[in-house]
């Protein structure tokens, strides 16, 4: 996302005065005048940053727990318990693009689509094909192609990793089944 004219003068004035372009008292001036009275400053805005970005980590460690109470605890239709494990899942994917361009929480982000994503597979399973053990080893192949291809694309090695070594306990449980 591109930072905003406001925010690019401020970064200036910041310069100028880090660099004695211009006496402090007129970049104070000019910073009051630009941040509307806001005291202004690099940390500040860190600050700011770092708090969007812990207040996003939270609620994405929060969606799981919210995840397996609605699954295991509660009395919702399935329709219902898949309608909102799939918002779940959009809204950590959506956090996740937004935060992979700034480098920061992307990695935790798509954890936590892909263990929803999996919960949900195991729920659809258990709801839909009453636990057949074939459609279960599908849609579990499913995750896994799914996370190497993420692996992949994303150069998340952990993703390629962890799709690889699920595929392989698979195939294991099909050859010995």
């Amino acid at each position: 996302m591109k930072p905003d004219k406001k925010d690019i003068i401020i970064q200036e004035i910041l310069l100028w005065k880090e660099n004695h372009m211009l006496p402090p008292h007129y970049c104070d001036y000019l910073l009051a005048l630009y941040t509307q009275g806001e005291e202004f400053t690099e940390s500040g805005r860190r600050a700011r940053v770092k708090r969007v970005q812990m207040t996003t980590a939270a609620l994405a460690i929060t969606l799981l727990p919210v995840a397996v109470f609605i699954l295991y605890f509660t009395e919702l239709s399935f329709l219902l318990q898949t309608v909102i494990l799939t918002s779940f899942v959009g809204s950590l994917l959506l956090l996740a693009i937004y935060f992979s361009r700034k480098k920061v929480l992307a990695p935790l982000l798509f954890l936590g689509a892909a263990i929803l994503l999996l919960l949900l597979s195991l729920e659809l399973n258990t709801q839909v094909f009453e636990k057949n053990p074939y459609t279960l080893y599908g849609l579990l192949s499913l995750n896994c192609l799914l996370w190497i291809y993420t692996g992949v694309k994303l150069r998340l090695l952990y993703f390629s990793i962890s799709g690889a070594l699920g595929f392989l306990v698979i195939l294991f449980f099909l050859a010995s089944g």
